[in-house]
């Protein structure tokens, strides 16, 4: 996996969270975790902004989340929340979604083939990131 992969694996992924949080707002009733999702909204949108920064320094462009991805995402989130949008769901929805996450770019950090320190650095901060947010959600269990 060369520079360009890992830092379009933490944008996407980032980019996913982003999305994920921006559906799951308009659902929580919950002010503590509606705090706790907006914490990690920021936390997300500075990390994506990160790795788009680095892709368009080194003269390549983004790739965004697929439309059909985004579909079913916000789907998935309307069928889920619909049923239940207690504090406990949500938190386990967002525990599985970072849980994803920390694989995928566990993956991406494995066959990085450290090119570039700055890059290794962010992907890790992304898993520290994924790892981080599922221990604060842990609480609403």
């Amino acid at each position: 996996m060369n520079s360009y992969e890992a830092l379009a694996e933490v944008y996407r992924g980032a980019k996913m969270g982003v999305q994920t949080i921006n559906n799951l707002l308009m659902k929580v009733t919950d002010n503590s975790i509606y705090n706790e999702l907006k914490y990690q909204l920021r936390s997300y949108e500075e990390i994506a902004s990160e790795a788009y920064e680095e892709i368009i320094k080194r003269n390549n462009k983004p790739k965004d989340i697929s439309a059909i991805n985004k579909a079913m995402a916000k789907m998935s989130i309307g069928i889920n929340t619909f049923i239940n949008n207690n504090p406990s769901h949500i938190a386990d929805m967002m525990i599985k979604g970072s849980t994803m996450g920390v694989t995928d770019i566990t993956k991406a950090l494995n066959n990085y083939n450290n090119e570039d320190p700055d890059i290794k650095n962010l992907v890790e901060r992304f898993v520290k990131l994924e790892q981080s947010n599922i221990d604060r959600l842990k609480k609403f269990l």
